[in-house]
């Protein structure tokens, strides 16, 4: 075969790969607006209060430092918080943070068995009439806005029973210490 052959054989098949491939370059196209709207996000807040109160086993008292707790002790902490919770489809759990009342020293034995004892014991309690706050009975509540928000101030009591167990049960505990200050009330969108 000679070039000149050669070449128009290549030719045609080159014109033929080109205009067998040119209709994969249009396609139809078009597009048309949804018209959403505008939406905001809601919120879910809980805020700290004035100072709350302390009582041992329903006196008050001035110091909670200074109080020796005893088994069979009860302590109650009482304060007021604000409630914010704002969604239409909102639900969310109100409850004491585990592991609020720790050991004042993490490797004094002492401390770390007090700790565990009260803070197994501890349980959250809301006032009775605080509109959308339901209890769960396990110490925790479930907020749930009533027509899309909640604000509300409520009062939160934290029970704090030593637990007064057979004789010598808790000697370890003894001379132990805890640390309260990072006792926490959590408010937690609750997850299906």
């Amino acid at each position: 075969m000679n070039k000149i052959t050669k070449a128009t054989i290549a030719t045609a098949a080159g014109a033929a790969l080109l205009l067998g491939g040119a209709g994969t370059f249009a396609t139809w196209n078009y597009n048309a607006t949804a018209a959403g709207s505008t939406i905001t996000a809601g919120n879910l807040v809980v805020t700290d209060g004035p100072v709350g109160t302390w009582s041992a086993n329903g006196a008050a008292i001035d110091h909670i430092a200074g109080y020796a707790v005893s088994p069979g002790d009860v302590l109650t902490y009482t304060k007021t918080m604000q409630i914010e919770a704002e969604g239409d489809s909102l639900e969310a759990e109100l409850a004491l943070t585990g592991g609020s009342i720790a050991a004042a020293d993490g490797l004094n034995t002492a401390d770390v068995a007090l700790a565990g004892l009260l803070d197994d014991s501890a349980v959250l309690t809301v006032e009775a009439d605080a509109e959308g706050i339901t209890d769960n009975r396990d110490g925790s509540f479930t907020v749930t806005p009533d027509g899309g928000a909640i604000s509300e101030s409520v009062t939160v009591t934290v029970t704090i029973a030593f637990p007064n167990g057979a004789a010598g049960a808790d000697n370890a505990a003894m001379n132990g210490s805890v640390d309260l200050s990072a006792m926490t009330v959590t408010l937690t969108q609750a997850t299906d």
